[in-house]
């Protein structure tokens, strides 16, 4: 049997070997090292998310930041996730060990009391290699669950503001799309490290491949991952204290719950994960190019995750597999992809699934002159089914029944250039229609771009993006609880699905800046307004009756429904790069004013069955302005890099964000001023990562995290996040 030891030592073995080999060969990749760049080369780097062509970052009509895989290895980061804490306007919080609370530019806990996964940032479309990774469960990204691990990313690009009409529903908020790598140069092309550090933090990746010629490659990989939990402890709601190994749990109702080591298996974990990938790119005759990718991963976390009534955290487990083709003749580029499996959002049979969600996207490229026009057409298919694991009678799934949300849409873009190309006028629209709620919702770009000079451009962006709809809003059907009144009357609660659901929609107003003042310095600037509307939230609505034999039921249903209130957001990004010599310097910071309007704390319509209903419902905060706690004030970070010599590399990165407060849903259902609120405190996060290379490809690195040892928890009653220290070796021929 093959145990991690002894791969993470044929990992090093293989490593050092390949190393003596290539001690005395150049590297002759076609990319120029990052760290010979000059500053405008680095304002020259290539984007392709933000108007879906490849464009210089400094050319880019939206907001947007490229995060290189350079940049990524320097700061010593160790996951996908971590990593964004290196882009400017995302906030990002640790909840356990590898587990983050991704958003972007914070308009999270919305509403506020809700559970969590009602809550969290859904409104930000991740890709890979422009293939969704959305979940239509809920909404938002379920990170471990993504295939791809560092080793295998050229880069990170992030576009902040609604991209709807370029990349369909979903993009509301901004889009994350992360580039994979390709083979550079024809040959053999192997990746291979391994890492370990404290709190039993392994991880350990390879890739092989090889070129043939610049039309064909074929590169195969795999990742593995294993971290402990931080704590041991959970928290409780009804008793309001963290637990060290629990017998037993008590839920917001005060019922007991016993099955304590099946709904959490391995207390200790945090991330167990491994994963395999294969990429191919090709070129067919006549002209086709291709590329083709697919794989299939494993993950158990403990992270914060759905409502469980009794503790934030959850066991989360996935396995599935996906496949990505992506076609191109001539002006015609297409892609195709599936992703598919089981997931469980709790360790019982409650919280399993199936699902399977296939895409295809077209786009035509038309260029005559100055002007470009692309239409396209996607389409989208996701398929949730938990009838394998639960019983319909006694309902007592999460679905309880088998969802689909389709999604038809077309896009138009046009562009047009002016006044010898320094003027750029660009519209874009797109028209989704969805099986459910029936109809057409419209999303709309509008942005110009003007160059001062060669190296200062300006920006203003007029857009809107609707989200789609999810299927446990739209179809969920659970019983959640009954109460026998008097003989013959019983009051039960159902949760059920709105398959009429209005779609939430976010709409964006900004103005940029960015440009190189002398050979040292460049700086973005971002000024921002967001408007956001139409949150939906399970509330209760009017009650009914139903005959039962000789009973009486009546029934108060628990209904995804559309809320008042809105969110608006002003603010600004700024951020500099500053790269005399050896030395660069990068600091980015959001200051930002957040206020939810029209906002009530109650969670039922007029019409329901509770007390002073028609005085307390999500109406009555019609009128109303207050500041969203749970976004911070301000955030941000920097890297600084010094080449201390030709063999040694130190980076010292750091991340911050001013205090929060977050709302959740048990703050409604004990109403007692403590339980369901949190206060999270200000932090600074600085990191130190230092890397030697004896040897040509060959790197050692030592990274410290945390190290001025602020050990508060940066999420809703999750895991104290404290100092760690690592440390490991890479390949890369």
């Amino acid at each position: 049997m093959i145990t991690m030891t002894t791969l993470r030592t044929t990992l090093l073995l293989l490593a050092a070997g390949m190393a003596a080999r290539a001690q005395a060969q150049t590297d002759s990749t076609t990319n120029r090292p990052y760290e010979t760049m000059s500053l405008k080369d680095l304002l020259s780097v290539k984007i392709v998310s933000a108007s879906r062509q490849t464009e210089a970052l400094l050319d880019a009509p939206l907001s947007a930041s490229v995060l290189t895989r350079t940049e990524i290895e320097r700061a010593g980061c160790t996951s996908i996730m971590g990593a964004l804490r290196l882009v400017p306007g995302m906030i990002v919080r640790e909840e356990t060990n590898g587990n983050y609370d991704v958003e972007l530019r914070g308009l999270d806990n919305v509403p506020p009391d809700a559970p969590f996964d009602v809550a969290a940032n859904s409104t930000t479309l991740v890709m890979i290699d422009n293939r969704p990774v959305y979940s239509y469960l809920r909404g938002g990204t379920f990170w471990e669950t993504l295939p791809v691990a560092l080793q295998d990313i050229e880069r990170i690009e992030v576009v902040r503001g609604p991209s709807a009409a370029l990349y369909g529903p979903n993009a509301v908020n901004g889009v994350i799309n992360i580039i994979t790598r390709q083979a550079q140069k024809d040959g053999l092309y192997l990746n291979a490290g391994t890492l370990g550090g404290s709190y039993h933090t392994y991880i350990d990746n390879v890739a092989a491949g090889y070129r043939f010629n610049p039309q064909w490659s074929i590169i195969a990989s795999g990742n593995f991952e294993d971290r402990h939990r931080t704590q041991l402890s959970y928290y409780e709601y009804q008793r309001n204290q963290y637990l060290a190994d629990p017998a037993y749990f008590v839920n917001y109702t005060g019922d007991t719950i016993r099955n304590v080591h099946q709904l959490y298996p391995n207390p200790a974990n945090a991330v167990d994960k491994y994963a395999g990938n294969i990429f191919v790119n090709g070129e067919l005759p006549a002209g086709v190019k291709f590329g083709l990718s697919a794989g299939a991963q494993h993950s158990t976390v403990q992270r914060v995750s759905t409502e469980n009534e009794f503790t934030p955290l959850s066991t989360v487990s996935s396995h599935s597999r996906y496949i990505d083709f992506r076609p191109a003749f001539h002006n015609l580029s297409m892609q195709l992809s599936y992703n598919g499996g089981t997931q469980a959002i709790t360790a019982d049979s409650g919280g399993k699934y199936d699902f399977y969600v296939v895409g295809g996207t077209a786009e035509y490229n038309y260029t005559h002159g100055p002007l470009t026009i692309k239409p396209g057409i996607s389409y989208t298919s996701a398929v949730y089914n938990d009838n394998h694991y639960t019983d319909t009678t006694l309902k007592n799934g999460l679905l309880n029944t088998r969802g689909v949300i389709e999604s038809r849409s077309g896009t138009l873009r046009g562009e047009y250039r002016l006044l010898d190309n320094r003027l750029r006028l660009i519209a874009a629209t797109g028209i989704t229609n969805f099986n459910h709620p029936n109809g057409a919702y419209l999303s709309y770009e509008f942005a110009a771009t003007y160059k001062l000079s060669t190296t200062q451009l300006v920006r203003i962006v007029y857009s809107e993006a609707p989200r789609s709809a999810n299927i446990f809003d739209t179809y969920v059907s659970k019983d959640l609880g009954a109460q026998q009144v008097g003989n013959q009357l019983y009051a039960a609660r159902v949760g059920q699905g709105n398959p009429n659901v209005r779609l939430m929609s976010a709409r964006l107003f900004e103005i940029g800046y960015r440009g190189e003042f002398g050979h040292d310095l460049s700086v973005d600037l971002e000024l921002f307004a967001i408007d956001a509307g139409h949150y939906n939230t399970p509330v209760q609505t009017r009650p009914y009756t139903i005959l039962q034999g000789a009973d009486t039921i009546l029934i108060s249903p628990l209904v995804p429904t559309t809320l008042p209130m809105r969110l608006q957001q002003q603010g600004v990004t700024i951020s500099l790069h500053w790269k005399p010599g050896p030395f660069e310097l990068n600091p980015f910071l959001t200051v930002q004013h957040t206020e939810a309007l029209d906002f009530a704390p109650y969670a039922n319509t007029p019409d329901a069955v509770t007390p002073n209903a028609a005085q307390q419902n999500i109406y009555s905060g019609i009128g109303t302005r207050f500041d969203l706690p749970s976004t911070p004030v301000c955030y941000g970070g920097m890297a600084a890099n010094y080449k201390l010599s030709e063999r040694l590399n130190l980076n010292i990165n750091a991340y911050a964000y001013t205090s929060q407060v977050y709302y959740q849903v048990a703050n409604i259902v004990y109403n007692d001023g403590n339980r369901g609120i949190d206060h999270i405190p200000a932090k600074m996060i600085v990191n130190a990562n230092l890397i030697f290379t004896p040897v040509n490809h060959l790197r050692l690195f030592v990274t410290g995290k945390n190290l001025l040892n602020e050990n508060s928890r940066e999420f809703f009653k999750s895991d104290a996040v404290p100092f760690m220290a690592m440390g490991g070796i890479k390949y890369d021929f």
